[in-house]
């Protein structure tokens, strides 16, 4: 059975143009495009008596982290399709009706609908957490670009087989956000997680600073007492004090910077980087849509879309002010709005 190690070299090998040979299991020839000689590479310390030229490649070895770095380097941006769903789901009209709530005496007149294919970005944040010591942890942020909002759905499906570098259909592209934009989204949802993390570490680190503050404080004070005494005694015999009091003030200065040190440790520093983007795009339903009715003015035609990744109908952007709704409400007899902004001037 191949290892997951094995696969990634296989895999980056064919990847950088290069060749690779399994001379025995877990043991490979590997040539990289830009050398004349291939390397002999093992996965298993009990071959290197019978390959004495064989390099170990295994975790925690130079030459593992340095491929993983090299692979990580080239696959910062990638872009995939996912085209295995459901185009025709049954009754989407009475779907899109149920979940679309609508003023007293209107309806949703639906068009047919039509697919475009919807832009998503998954963006993939290192955050480092500097202090006494140093923490790091990976954080994404999925945005769908065709409204701007943030998703939660997408993650799940990147380990579908049905994903491929090809989309699968004729479908136009559905209008989207800038990339620039969409990245901001992302970035100030993993902001605010970051801040409540390293709030949450400054907060046990500085418990632990208090604790050892005190500790020296209770240390400093005994040997300012015992210094204390000496001088006393030495007083009262008539000796010199000088250096006693020399090495008071030099105590007092060695506490204090010992506290500033612990105290300055005790601050966590966030640093955010994009390590990885990866495009995804899905097919979803459109379909255009006005209120009528007995009494109703005529109403600018809305966009609605239905998506087959989470089977439901997508919020409405309020024509007025731009939130996401399900609500509607006319307003002045003319105007659509969102029930958050229905009363508003």
């Amino acid at each position: 059975m191949i290892t997951p190690l094995e696969q990634f070299l296989r895999d980056y090998a064919e990847a950088v143009d290069g060749l690779w040979d399994e001379i025995e299991p877990q043991v490979y020839d590997v040539l990289w495009p830009d050398t004349e000689q291939p390397i002999r590479l093992t996965f298993d310390p009990e071959a290197l008596p019978e390959h004495p030229s064989a390099q170990l490649l295994t975790f925690g070895l130079p030459l593992l982290a340095e491929l993983l770095s090299a692979a990580q380097e080239r696959g910062q941006v990638a872009h995939v399709y996912y085209d295995d769903m459901n185009l025709q789901p049954y009754r989407l009209e009475q779907q899109v009706r149920r979940d679309l709530r609508v003023p007293a005496g209107t309806e949703l007149e639906l068009a047919a609908p039509r697919p475009y294919y919807v832009a998503h970005c998954i963006c993939w944040f290192e955050v480092s957490y500097l202090g006494d010591e140093k923490t790091q942890a990976l954080i994404s942020a999925a945005v769908d670009r065709r409204y701007g909002r943030l998703v939660r759905h997408l993650e799940p499906l990147l380990s579908n087989p049905g994903l491929g570098e090809d989309r699968r259909w004729a479908f136009p592209d559905a209008p989207a956000i800038p990339l620039e934009r969409a990245y901001l989204i992302a970035r100030e949802r993993v902001v605010r997680s970051v801040v409540t993390e390293a709030n949450s570490q400054q907060r046990e680190r500085q418990g632990r600073a208090s604790r050892e503050i005190a500790r020296m404080e209770r240390y400093f004070a005994d040997m300012a007492e015992d210094l204390a005494v000496r001088m006393a005694k030495a007083t009262a015999k008539g000796e010199d004090t000088a250096p006693l009091i020399q090495r008071k003030a030099a105590l007092g200065r060695e506490a204090a910077l010992r506290i500033d040190e612990l105290r300055r440790k005790a601050g966590v520093r966030a640093q955010l980087r994009l390590r990885n983007l990866l495009h995804f795009s899905a097919p979803r339903l459109f379909l255009r849509a006005r209120l009528t009715g007995p009494k109703v003015p005529t109403m600018p035609t809305l966009s609605v879309s239905w998506d087959p990744l989470t089977e439901k109908t997508d919020a409405l952007d309020c024509p007025t002010c731009g939130r996401s709704t399900y609500v509607l409400v006319i307003v002045r007899r003319s105007e659509l709005r969102c029930e958050a902004c229905a009363d508003r001037p």
